[in-house]
């Protein structure tokens, strides 16, 4: 595998901008060799289109001697001082044979013209270019006719190669140099001195054929030195900006780790006591029979701590941590510092199974993020030492490597030691406080984290094999289901048509879960980290291959009801009203198998999603809830079918009329029953932030899809003009309300000043054409309501109708579903956010200094104004319980854009953003804030900053904070990534 293929499988999606470069790097390196072509072979060039007649020697004297001055005067630190320009490939050049002598590999008479490879005329004369490379001569010399015919009997004088030549001016000032011809060549010292009269003479043609083809190579090389320097300047560049991101994140990771030791030592102390508290009571039960107070007096208040202490018995782990020794004292825990989600009031009380398990939970995403971090500098190096490699084998530079040596080994991601032992210390640490010591379990436990995706060609195949069955199958049993609507039997007719529209609720669910198949296949290929964004555990989430089974089994059980159903296969023609429900009953028992198979993990997950979206607003709102609630929204179709199935049912199939829209208000409440969720979401997203905007806004929205599905009620039952007037009123505002509302804040598209037109600067899907037709089709299929009012010359509608309408609706939410999520890992990648933040149990005494560390500004919007947002990194301190250095200061540019963005956000922008807020993230509560799982912003913040409602006014408290984040501090971001992405060389503004 290629490396750049490598890389781009291998590096963390949300910190892609922050690797190597290496397809950049690589166009860098295509540069220069280019340019050093362009120099080495211009003057043969020239040679080769017979405008001039130099020799050879000549030209490459001259190429010799202005390719080494321009390398030497290259910068001495960046290893190309040995460089050497390879000759032209395309140039034919006529080198004579070594003279002869005992290493000549033909026999070649002394004096003789002739040339290895070439046709020389006899008389001229040419000068190797290879002389200094020559090895010398033997000690036994060979005589030769030279030596004999040396005026008085002197030996000739050395040959030199043409570079060693004194420089004569020509007659524009360019100096020129040349070889002489060979020692064996005829021409007598007069020719040579016509021949340099003709050649230096200042009026001839050929004096200015030679200074301009000198000015030429004097071009090619300035370029050659150009281009170097640009590749050089963009490996600085590079090294300096992954230097700091990775110091950065080490930093963080280093007070992360120290704000879990310090939590893991509050687990410790405390149930040290708790034990201690045990065995005491445990001994005055011995003594009094009882739980007891002063004076022997039974104490009903202890009861249950006195039951607690008799039934339950400390396990291995609790032994293990009594055995540890215990730290002095034990830090109290602030009343100011809200818990995770503020279910109920924060208390000193916190249970030990539950600081166990979010402890558990923190370091092993912790040392998720420490390998993550690890292999984001190895990567780096490689792509350095593989950049370096091809530079130098494009201009056989030597010694090689020299920029690798001088500047790459010698950097601080490469040579830092810190996060190795960060790793070998969050392996003790785990192995100490959750297994009892054994390092090896703890280690293995903890690198399973980061599974690496398997072989999946079994999915693929079963997934095939699945989805050919369910389509034979499913398209024979629709053309007998189709047949059957127009038999003589009206009976049997009315019946097959009930048992299509329940057969199209649950193709309708299958449809969508294929959709939404697709969507992570789309996902997949464009490195969207949708894993993390609904926060699946990395060991045991499916990839796109195994999630497909489930659809396409499903699936192929539907095509072989829906056959043996219509197609009364055998003599089950009693079973032909009951096969919807055996479907139905199968594929709740698959579903609700406690057995560990058919991935019950992963069915375990499903169905608690469900649980939570069905008590929606007593739960708080994360990803999941929200997306499936809105996935219901779109199968309105399938919750209605739930009210025709138990009715058609309940009365045995006796007068199905009775159970259809128009008699039926139920139906009516359970197709709004989705809207009604998700505004129970968005209310309790407004109680948990006190933000009207967009939690409200939404809810508004949802209420007139609420209003709409119950005016279709109502006109389907009393199918008067007022009722359908009605209906199309509230159906038009929910359609445009909701179009405006997927455009600007799910999609967060038509942004002004994008990168790309309509689009916005950030983008996670390789091919643009997408989005522009998801803009154009989502509006569309928005308004498929319409054919509800033009079909009014049946109240009900015809199922058919309904049936398109609401497959329309499937297919936009697997548009949707596309783009959703394609939002917010970009809203990832803008924050560098690659970790989930996890929260911890215990809320540590804070100073007075760090307490006083806050940072104000204002924000735009409704519900918005007036509050106060925490720098995360200011409170890492609350988590540890020890002093830490302080906040470091913000620099002048990113103090002075932060004053100028104050307030001054956009409706646009305000919009574009609000889809961040539509779910609770696990907040970064104290010491998580500046941990791995928090955000780099450059000083700026964590992409997730608390909010302080604190204005008197309202006599807000603390614990009203709001984990939400304001508008600015995306919006500097987004203008320094657009920056760092169409700025060449610039350092990263971040």
């Amino acid at each position: 595998m290629k490396f750049a293929k490598e890389l781009e499988q291998d590096a963390v999606p949300e910190w892609r901008v922050k690797y190597l470069n290496y397809k950049t790097g690589k166009k860098h390196i295509k540069a220069v060799t280019r340019a050093i072509q362009r120099a080495s072979g211009t003057p043969s060039t020239l040679n080769r289109r017979g405008s001039y007649g130099y020799p050879d020697s000549v030209r490459d004297s001259v190429s010799t001697h202005h390719t080494n001055a321009s390398l030497a005067s290259l910068p001495p630190g960046h290893g190309v001082g040995s460089l050497r320009v390879p000759t032209n490939p395309g140039v034919r050049r006529s080198t004579p044979i070594a003279e002869a002598n005992e290493r000549s590999g033909l026999a070649l008479s002394p004096g003789s013209g002739a040339y290895y490879g070439s046709i020389v005329p006899p008389g001229s004369s040419h000068a190797s270019d290879r002389h200094d490379f020559a090895l010398p001569a033997p000690a036994i010399r060979v005589p030769s006719r030279t030596d004999e015919n040396a005026p008085g009997g002197e030996r000739p004088a050395p040959r030199r190669s043409a570079s060693m030549l004194p420089s004569l001016p020509t007659g524009n000032g360019t100096p020129s140099s040349f070889a002489l011809p060979p020692a064996g060549s005829p021409a007598s010292p007069s020719t040579h001195r016509r021949r340099l009269g003709r050649i230096f003479s200042t009026g001839s043609a050929l004096t200015r054929q030679t200074s301009s083809k000198a000015e030429i190579g004097m071009q090619n090389l300035d370029q050659v030195r150009v281009t170097e320097r640009d590749f050089f300047q963009f490996l600085d560049s590079e090294l300096d900006k992954i230097e700091r991101f990775y110091k950065e994140k080490e930093d963080q990771a280093s007070e992360r780790l120290q704000a879990l030791r310090e939590q893991l030592h509050e687990m410790r102390n405390r149930r040290i006591a708790e034990i201690a508290e045990a065995k005491k009571m445990r001994v005055q039960d011995e003594t009094t029979k009882g739980p007891t107070v002063n004076g022997g007096e039974p104490n009903q208040d202890n009861s249950l701590d006195w039951l607690k202490s008799r039934l339950v018995k400390p396990g291995p782990n609790s032994k293990a941590l009594q055995r540890m020794d215990r730290t002095p004292n034990i830090v109290g825990q602030s009343q100011d510092e809200r818990r995770d989600y503020v279910r109920k009031p924060p208390s000193d009380d916190v249970p030990y199974r539950s600081a166990k398990r979010k402890l558990k939970l923190a370091l092993q995403e912790f040392y998720r993020g420490l390998e993550l971090l690890k292999s984001y500098a190895l990567l780096n190096r490689t792509a350095f030492r593989k950049l370096n490699k091809k530079y130098d084998k494009a201009v056989k530079a030597r010694p090689p490597y020299r920029y690798m040596n001088e500047k790459v080994s010698k950097a601080w991601f490469v040579n830092s030691d810190v996060l190795d032992g960060h790793i070998h210390t969050v392996e003790d640490l785990y192995a100490r406080y959750f297994e009892k010591g054994n390092h090896k379990v703890a280690a293995g436990k903890l690198r399973n984290l980061n599974r690496r995706p398997g072989n999946s060609s079994g999915s693929a195949f079963r997934s095939g094999l699945f989805l050919g069955c369910g389509a034979v199958f499913g398209v024979q049993g629709l053309v007998y289901g189709a047949t059957l609507l127009f038999d003589e039997d009206e009976e049997l007719a009315e019946q097959t048509s009930y048992l299509l529209q329940l057969y199209g609720g649950y193709f309708l669910i299958l449809l969508l879960f294929s959709l939404f198949t697709i969507d992570c296949w789309i996902w997949t290929k464009n490195k969207i980290n949708y894993p993390f964004i609904f926060e699946l555990d990395t060991r045991h989430n499916l990839d796109w291959k195994q999630l497909a089974e489930f659809p396409t089994f499903f699936f192929a059980l539907f095509g072989v009801f829906l056959w043996v159903n219509f197609s009364m296969f055998g003599d089950w023609e009693e079973l032909y009203l009951y096969w919807p429900a055996i479907l139905i009953g199968i594929s709740l028992i698959i579903l609700f198998l406690p057995a560990p198979i058919f991935q019950h993990k992963a069915r375990r997950w499903f169905l608690y999603s469900h649980y939570r979206l069905f008590w929606a607003g007593l739960y708080p709102v994360e990803f999941r809830d929200f997306f499936l609630g809105d996935i219901w929204c779109s199968l309105t179709y399938a919750t209605c079918n739930v009210e025709l199935f138990f009715c058609l049912y309940a009365r045995e199939w006796d007068d199905p009329v009775q159970c259809n829209s128009n008699h039926s208000r139920l139906m009516g409440f359970l197709a709004a029953l989705p809207p009604i969720w998700r505004a129970l979401q968005c209310i309790r997203r407004y109680r948990d932030t006190k933000n009207v905007f967009p939690h409200l806004v939404n809810c508004g929205k949802y209420t007139m899809s609420i209003m709409a599905a119950a005016l279709l009620s109502v006109y389907r039952i009393d199918g008067t003009q007022t009722n359908l007037s009605a209906f199309i009123a509230f159906a038009s505002i929910n359609a445009i309300y909701c179009s405006i509302w997927d455009l600007f804040m799910d999609f967060s598209l038509l942004q002004r000043r994008a990168r790309l037109p309509l689009l916005r600067d950030i983008t996670g899907l390789k091919r643009t054409w997408v989005y522009y037709a998801i803009m154009v089709v989502d509006p569309l299929l928005r308004f498929s309501w319409i054919f509800y009012a033009i079909f009014t010359h049946n109240t009900q509608h015809s199922t058919l109708v309904s049936f398109s309408c609401s497959l329309a609706e499937v297919l936009r939410r697997g548009m949707w579903a596309l783009l959703r999520v394609e939002n917010e890992h970009c809203g990832n990648v803008a924050v560098y956010k690659a970790s989930r933040d996890t929260p911890l149990p215990y809320h540590l005494e804070t100073t007075e200094e760090e307490e006083e560390e806050e940072d104000a500004e204002a924000t735009a919007g409704e519900g918005g104004g007036g509050t106060l947002r925490r720098h995360s990194s200011a409170r890492v301190a609350t988590a540890t319980g020890s002093s830490t250095s302080p906040r470091p200061e913000l620099a002048p540019l990113q103090r002075r854009k932060r004053s100028d963005t104050a307030g001054r956000r956009s409706i646009l922008q305000a919009m574009a953003e609000a889809h961040r807020q539509d779910f609770e993230k696990k907040k970064p509560t104290a010491a998580g804030e500046a941990g791995m799982a928090g955000d780099v912003d450059g000083g700026m913040g964590d992409g997730e900053e608390e909010q302080d409602e604190r204005s008197e006014d309202e006599g807000r408290s603390e614990d009203d904070e709001d984990d939400e984040e304001t508008g600015s501090g995306v919006e500097e971001r987004m203008r320094l990534r657009e920056t760092e992405d169409l700025v060449k060389g610039r350092r990263d503004s971040v």
